[in-house]
């Protein structure tokens, strides 16, 4: 215990000789001194004192100011003409400082110390306004503003209390302070912290910089001596004021108006005059974090402020690492703020901090997102391009790409790849790195409408200003309008030229920026900015045999692509704004290769005459230009220029023609609402490549563009609905496509390349280069030599049939044609299998003779004429003299003629079943009068067979004539019974339920009584009117298919069962015509339904091989 009062008792000690020693700088009294004496002599507790209650303290305050107004008004009377009332009114005041001071320090140290909850317990009790009305007093000493100054600024580290202070009109009071108060460096300080506290907020920012406290900040941020003589060091009450001037203006900065506000004020030339080496560490921190945030955004009023007052050279050393690791990290950054600006960008590369930062970037790109866009940035000059491949820049920007397709900056990444597009070794670099599925991949979200960066917020980014639309605002990069900033027209001119300019500058081999003008260089660059002529909009960048005009279908949206072969040669497209954009001449070119030139005058006069007829549609977004390309680009043109680029290297087929990457590129085109010509283009040129048809054969391709492109039966699922001339357009370039694979077939290469994959090649290439050969081949030699001599269609048709469980595995090879992968089931997989079967099949059967026949019958048949002619109305089975009963099973008798029913004229109007049973060994033969029992049979399966045994026909022609008298003396006339009975079925059969029609039970009646006649007539009626059906949509009149896919698997399963081998190959030949075949799914349920699986396959053979016989 009196250890602990003896620590109480020294607190105490050293509290009060600290008031005593600031009262007697304040000047105050002997007596008042010694009333503090007596005080410290006393043997209270500290909480006993006066100044221990806040409101003690807070009415001395606002007793200082009445007494104070007091005090003006009583010199005014009577007292005032002698000394004695002037004595008087100096002895209250001193009175009254002396109990000021006690009340301040008492709640700088007491009340407001300890946390925001005293903060606010002195701000809910009403000390604001005292504390603000003593630092508008002119008349107030140095030492009171300097703890008032502690106390506000103190008191504004609470958000309310900035809140409170900023309505009490505290700001514009502290920047009279500062203002009034220039050359005493405490209250400068105090009053520089107090305002980088209320600057922490924006509206108090706001405040700050309508109230002109920026230059007064400024100005404190001078370390010159007062001393003239040039030894003499900083004293440390400035370095402390121009640590808390740096600290104000890093929150001064906070938007780019008020960073432009500084700039134009001179922040940046004071602010680097406080980061040399031999300031302290604490001041060299505080200023760079400020010049880092005054950087941001950097534009052009902040290069030229940056360049002239020369920040870079003491950046380079700290940035290098020769400071702390803090001081290190801040002046890279502020290095990659500065890259914003492409007349800094090669200042900066010189430096050597692209190895930096692509260091920090591939340390964590998402917390690292400014050096990431930094080492995007410098992508845009050739020299920095090669500090950025050779210190593996190229890698840490493919990882991004993959590990984070959704993020803002994948924009940026791609477009920074897009500036390697004529460098070869970064290419191939890029290749290797797997670029090209990273580009399909973001090309299929495209098409979907599914833009990349939607849904992301913040929290997922890990920093604020990735989020920001500024994160990609940069000279080479303009805004939406096309144009460059207002401020940075001065600095109008390729990026190289300005890189030059200022390399001259900081080496000193000229004074100024003004001394080297663009006008000149801008003239002999001018010709590569022309306009182009309406010509040369038209033309592509790879000639198509087969497609002539499909290039220039969308040429106003894209524009022409450059080719590879020529770089030199630039296309042009009209600028938006009447200042043509200048092209940087590090990527027109290379030095091999010659430019083409046109003259400034024709590119100028062509510029005022040529436009656009319509602007691009663009699914989100302005229009932008690059620089390097300066026509107008939707979000998914950088990708297609990058692949357009790895589609002209010799065998692009490694790359390019595989299954995912051709898999986005058919899903880009059909569900995109307007596809760009450059995919067009680029689909051509691997079509037309020799060294790709291999590729071509064993991915599938060939099959799947015939099934995506040109037998399209499902509407996009994209961006919006194509409209009809989108879909000709690509039809007609799916139909280019197999013509120029078809000439490459036709050649002794081609049949060489197929032979060999055939004969030798694996099991799925041998099966989709089965699928694919009547697509592109019309040689019916090589065809029946590789598809049915060698077994190539047999092998294609090994998974019909197959079931979703046992199938799976078979058809994975397929996967890779259906998106998204994780989503892929094996009924998807059948599906797909099955429509690329029948686009085999039906291309096959499309030139054959069984089809020109089918094509004849279906044009000369209608439902209308396919049933019996009408003639005369005899029935010969009521007319017959029944001696013979036949019992059903519902126990009805049906009677019949015993000779009729045994034997008849010839094969065709006998029963083999009623002759073996009635004049065979049986038992029933021997002519009892009981009725003979049949089991399992209708009356709708035995009546019609004995009409027809009894002479009755489904037509009078068909009728036989017998000769004498009796039964058959004249010809036979048409039966109502039967005519009835096919009449009622076309209903039925359009509706799809052919099994429950009586047709359906009349030929099962006649397979099973072996009734050979009745079959061949039932099975014609039946061909007939399927092929009806069949043509029925083509025409107007006539009764149209509800269900044909329905029909068809009931209509094949009822031929193989009840074998009625016409039907089933009808059957077939309409399930595979070439037009308007029904879904793909058909097959696959008549496959699954199929009586006999291996049939089928026989029977499509037997097709196959009609056709090619």
């Amino acid at each position: 215990m009196n250890r602990k009062a003896d620590g109480c008792f020294k607190n105490y000690n050293s509290q009060q000789r600290r008031v005593e020693a600031l009262a007697g700088d304040c000047g105050l009294t002997m007596a008042t001194q010694a009333s503090l004496q007596n005080v410290k002599g006393s043997n209270n507790k500290e909480s006993a004192l006066p100044e221990s209650s806040l409101t003690w303290c807070l009415s001395q305050l606002a007793k200082v100011a009445t007494s104070t107004d007091h005090q003006k008004t009583g010199l005014r009377g009577s007292d005032n003409r002698n000394g004695e009332g002037r004595e008087r009114a100096r002895e209250t005041q001193k009175r009254l400082q002396a109990s000021q001071w006690r009340a301040l320090v008492a709640i700088r140290t007491q009340h407001i110390k300890g946390g925001t909850g005293r903060v606010g317990r002195y701000r809910v009790q009403g000390g604001l306004p005292p504390l603000l009305d003593l630092l508008r007093r002119p008349d107030t000493s140095r030492k009171i503003l300097d703890l008032s100054l502690s106390i506000l600024a103190n008191c504004c580290t609470e958000k309310e209390t900035r809140t409170e202070v900023r309505k009490l009109d505290g700001v514009s009071a502290a920047v009279e302070v500062l203002r009034r108060n220039v050359a005493v460096e405490t209250v400068e300080n105090r009053a520089a912290r107090a305002l980088g506290n209320l600057a922490m907020d924006p509206e108090g920012s706001a405040l700050i910089h309508s109230a002109g406290g920026v230059p007064l900040l400024i100005l404190c941020l001078s370390l010159r001596p007062s001393s003239p003589s040039p030894a003499a060091l900083p004293t440390l009450p400035k370095l402390e004021r121009a640590q808390s001037a740096a600290r104000a203006l890093l929150y001064l900065a906070d938007t780019p108006a008020n960073r432009l506000s500084l700039l134009s004020q001179g922040a940046v030339p004071a602010l680097v005059s406080l980061i040399s080496p031999d300031q302290p560490a604490g001041l060299r921190r505080a200023s760079l974090r400020a010049l880092h945030e005054v950087t941001r955004g950097c534009g052009a009023e902040c290069a030229r402020e940056v360049s002239r007052c020369g920040a870079l050279a003491p950046l380079g050393p700290l940035a290098s690492g020769e400071g702390t690791r803090p001081l290190e990290e801040l002046a890279l950054k502020t290095l990659a703020n500065l890259c914003s600006q492409g007349c800094l960008r090669p200042l900066v590369g010189s430096l050597g901090v692209i190895p930096k930062f692509s260091e920090e970037a591939k340390r964590d790109a998402l917390k690292s997102g400014v050096f990431l866009r930094a080492l995007c940035l410098c992508c845009k000059e050739a020299v920095n391009r090669v500090k950025v491949k050779d210190s593996g820049g190229l890698e840490v920007l493919i990882h991004f790409l993959s590990a984070h397709q959704n993020h803002p900056l994948t924009r940026l990444v791609v477009l920074a790849c897009v500036d390697f597009v004529y460098d070869e070794a970064a290419l191939e670099q890029m290749q290797d790195l797997g670029l090209v599925p990273l580009l399909v991949a973001r090309l299929v979200d495209f098409s979907k409408g599914e833009e990349p960066e939607a849904g992301l917020t913040s929290a997922t980014c890990g920093s604020a200003e990735l989020m920001s639309s500024s994160c990609f605002d940069s000279f080479d990069f303009p805004h939406s309008d096309g144009t460059r900033k207002e401020d940075g027209a001065k600095e109008q001119g390729s990026s190289s030229f300005l890189s030059l300019r200022s390399w001259l500058v900081s080496e000193g081999l000229i004074s100024s920026e003004e001394e080297l003008q663009d006008s000149g260089v801008e003239s002999d660059w001018g010709s590569f900015y022309s306009s182009p002529s309406p010509s040369s909009s038209s033309s592509s960048s790879s000639p198509m045999p087969y497609l002539p005009d499909l290039g220039s279908s969308t040429t106003s949206k894209n524009g022409p692509l450059p080719s590879p072969s020529k770089p030199g040669v630039t296309p042009q497209s009209p600028s938006p704004s009447s200042t043509p954009k200048p092209i940087s001449p590090s990527k027109v070119c290379s030095p091999a290769r010659k430019r083409l030139r046109v003259s400034s005058s024709s590119s100028l006069s062509c510029s005022s005459v040529v436009a656009l007829d319509a602007p691009p549609a663009l699914s989100k977004g302005p229009l932008y230009h690059h620089p390097y390309h300066p026509e107008p680009w939707a979000p998914e043109s950088p990708i297609l220029l990058l692949l357009s680029r790895f589609s002209h290297a010799t065998d692009p087929s490694p790359v390019l023609v595989t299954t995912g990457v051709l898999s986005g590129l058919l899903l880009y085109l059909t569900q995109h609402r307007d596809p760009s010509g450059r995919c067009f283009r680029m689909l051509g040129r691997l079509s037309c490549n020799p060294n790709c048809l291999r590729a071509l054969l064993r991915t599938g391709a060939v099959a799947l563009i015939r099934h995506r492109l040109c037998a399209r039966d499902r509407p996009a699922r994209g961006r919006g609905q194509q409209s009809d001339r989108v879909k000709a357009k690509i039809k007609q370039l799916g139909l280019g496509l197999l013509s120029n694979l078809r000439v490459q077939c036709e050649s002794g290469f081609g049949v060489g390349v197929l032979t060999h994959i055939m004969l030798s090649g694996v099991e799925t290439d041998r099966l989709l280069c089965a699928l694919s050969l009547p697509l592109i081949c019309s040689n019916k030699n090589l065809l029946k030599k590789l598809l049915l001599d060698n077994s190539g269609l047999m092998f294609a048709l090994e998974h019909l049939g197959c079931d979703d469980n046992d199938g799976d595995r078979g058809l994975a090879f397929l996967a890779g044609w259906l998106r998204p992968l994780q989503e892929v089931s094996a009924p998807q997989l059948h599906a797909l299998y099955s429509a690329l079967l029948i686009g085999c099949l039906s291309s096959l059967l499309s030139n054959s003779k069984g089809e020109q026949e089918r094509k004849k019958v279906a044009v000369e048949t209608s439902p209308a004429t396919s049933l019996p002619e009408p003639g005369p109305t005899r029935c010969s089975y009521s007319r017959s003299k029944h001696d013979l009963l036949l019992l059903l099973d519902d126990g009805s008798q049906v009677p019949a003629c015993r000779e009729a029913v045994s034997g008849g004229d010839g094969e065709d109007a006998e029963s083999g079943y009623f002759r073996a049973l009635l004049k065979g060994g049986f038992g029933e033969a021997r002519g009892c009068e009981e009725a003979i029992s049949l089991r399992d049979v209708t009356p709708g399966m035995l009546l019609p067979v004995l009409h027809y045994l009894h002479g009755c026909r489904l037509d009078a022609r068909e009728a036989p004539v017998e000769v004498g008298g009796g039964p058959g003396q004249a010809r036979g006339s048409q039966c109502d019974f039967l005519a009835s009975l096919f009449s009622g079925c076309v209903s039925l059969v359009t509706d799809g339920l052919f099994l429950k029609s009586a047709v359906a039970e009349v030929m099962v009646g006649a397979c099973r009584f072996l009734v050979a006649g009745l079959q061949r007539a039932a099975e014609d009626l039946c061909v007939s009117l399927l092929l009806s059906l069949d043509a029925a949509p083509a025409r107007e009149a006539g009764p149209k298919p509800r269900d044909l896919p329905r029909l068809l698997p009931q209509l094949y399963w009822f031929s193989q069962r009840y074998n009625y081998p016409r039907l089933g190959r009808a059957c077939l030949s309409v399930l595979l015509r070439p037009q308007g075949a029904p879904p793909a799914d058909c097959l696959l349920r008549l496959a699954r339904q199929a009586d006999c699986p291996a049939g089928l396959k026989r029977d499509l053979l037997g097709l196959a091989a009609a056709a090619l016989g």
